[in-house]
C-alpha cells in the first residue's frame, strides 16, 4: 500500500516545511479562512492546498482537474503547474465465493495516490457562479438566536448545560467538572455567538484536558473563527492578531492543531447546519 509519506517524499511535497513557513510568515489567519472555504476536503489535503498556493503566491479560490475544468469550459492556461491533493485508490472485492450470491462487492481502501488540480485563477474562459461570500450577520439579525439555539442543543446533547449571564470579567468558560457552559449575556448578540462557538470547540477538543491552556484557547478562538467566517459574523476583530508562534516553532504540533481545528468547525457547521 502506498502510503502518504511515501508520497510526499516521491513527488517532493515538503508538507514539513510548508507548516515550517507557516509559524514564520504569520499566515494563520490565511489557513484559517481557507478552512472555512474548503471544509469537504480532509485536513491534510487542506495543508497541502495552503502550502503550495503560499509558495506560488495566491490564497486557492476553487479547484478542479484539468478535464473537470475543460467540463466547465475552462482550460488551465498555458504553462500553469498543478497543485497536489490525496485521494484514495478504492478496488471492489466480492464478499461471498457462492455465485448465487446477492451481496454487493465491498469496497476496500488499498492506498493513497497524488491526483493534480489548479485553482480557478490558473484558468481561462466561461464566466462561472462562485459560491457567495456569507453576508456578514449584523448583532440584530434574526439569525443569531436560531444559531444559538442550535448550539444550545449541540451542547446539550453532549451533557452540558448552557446559561447566559451577565457578568463582566469574560465573555464566557466551561466547566468540565459541572458539565456547563456560562456565557456572558451583557454583550452583543454576535460576541454572545461567537462565545459560544468558542466554548463549544472546547467542549468538542478538551475535555480530556491534554493539551496546554495556551494551546486549547488558540484552537478554541481560531476554530470559532473558521465557523463564524463560515456563517457570515466577522469576528476577526477581536479573533486576531492570534498567531502560530505560539507553538515556539514546533511544526509537528502547529500541523496538528491545524487539523484538529478544522475538523472541530467541520463539526460545529455540520450541526449549525443541520
Amino acid at each position: 500500500m502506498s502510503t502518504k509519506v511515501d508520497l510526499l517524499e516521491k513527488y517532493g511535497l515538503d508538507l514539513e516545511g510548508a507548516v515550517r513557513d507557516l509559524v514564520d510568515r504569520g499566515n494563520w489567519r490565511q489557513l484559517l479562512d481557507l478552512s472555512a472555504r474548503f471544509r469537504s476536503y480532509s485536513p491534510l489535503n487542506l495543508l497541502m492546498l495552503f502550502s503550495q498556493a503560499c509558495n506560488r503566491g495566491f490564497s486557492p479560490t476553487l479547484v478542479a482537474g484539468y478535464k473537470g475544468w475543460q467540463k466547465l469550459g475552462r482550460q488551465v492556461k498555458k504553462g500553469e503547474k498543478a497543485l497536489y491533493i490525496f485521494a484514495p485508490t478504492i478496488k471492489r472485492v466480492d464478499q461471498a465465493i457462492d455465485l448465487v450470491s446477492s451481496e454487493p462487492p465491498k469496497e476496500v481502501l488499498v492506498g493513497y495516490q497524488l491526483v493534480s488540480v489548479f485553482d480557478l485563477s490558473q484558468t481561462a474562459g466561461d464566466d462561472l457562479p462562485l459560491p457567495p461570500e456569507p453576508l456578514l450577520l449584523d448583532s440584530e439579525s434574526s439569525e443569531i438566536p436560531v444559531l444559538l439555539e442550535l448550539l444550545t442543543v449541540f451542547l446539550k446533547r453532549s451533557g452540558f448545560t448552557v446559561k447566559f449571564e451577565s457578568f463582566d470579567e469574560v465573555n464566557g468558560f466551561t466547566d468540565f467538572e459541572n458539565y456547563l457552559v456560562k456565557v456572558r449575556s451583557n454583550v452583543s448578540a454576535s460576541q454572545r455567538l461567537k462565545t459560544l462557538v468558542h466554548e463549544t470547540a472546547h467542549v468538542v477538543l478538551h475535555q480530556s484536558g491534554a493539551v496546554s491552556r495556551i494551546q486549547a484557547e488558540l484552537e478554541a478562538e481560531s476554530c470559532a473563527y473558521v465557523v463564524c467566517r463560515a456563517l457570515g459574523v466577522d469576528s476577526s476583530s477581536y479573533s486576531f492578531p492570534y498567531v502560530a508562534r505560539w507553538s515556539g516553532g514546533n511544526v509537528a504540533l502547529v500541523s496538528q492543531v491545524a487539523q484538529s481545528i478544522h475538523r472541530c468547525a467541520g463539526k460545529i457547521l455540520d450541526c449549525l447546519e443541520r
